[in-house]
């Protein structure tokens, strides 16, 4: 019995996972004091620009920050890499989307060293369906 639900619970989370379609990367460069977002987009898929307008329907790409006293968020995230304009017939609107890369970076000010945790909050689609919002959460280790 107990081998039965380890092997649900196991084919649970990785289909889960494999519904992600990106695989994240996350790092801190004390130089400029930046958090840097990368993502590889699986082919076929894409996710969408902050420049997408919100009422346009797709959830854009987002770089969330926990807040803490040991770094002051600076601005908004910068996305690092030029969206795809098109106009989307599933949603009726422009959008702005990446396929393949998506880069972002996040200025902060440092105040003293410590634990940094944030996520990435997107949505995925191809051509014809879109998965539901997906949070990604990290932390990093800035000094």
């Amino acid at each position: 019995m107990k081998h039965s639900l380890l092997m649900l619970i196991v084919s649970f989370t990785s289909t889960m996972y494999a519904q992600n379609h990106v695989k994240w990367t996350f790092k801190y460069i004390s130089k400029s004091s930046t958090v840097i977002a990368t993502g590889e987009i699986e082919p076929g898929w894409h996710l969408y620009s902050q420049k997408t307008d919100e009422n346009a329907g797709p959830i854009a790409t987002k770089m969330v920050l926990e807040p803490s006293k040991n770094y002051k968020i600076i601005g908004a995230a910068i996305e690092g890499t030029i969206p795809h304009e098109i106009f989307d017939k599933n949603f009726e609107s422009t959008v702005y989307l990446f396929e393949s890369h998506y880069a972002a970076e996040q200025q902060i000010n440092l105040k003293k060293p410590g634990t940094l945790k944030g996520e990435m909050q997107y949505m995925i689609c191809d051509d014809t369906k879109c998965l539901p919002p997906i949070s990604v959460p990290f932390t990093l280790e800035i000094n």
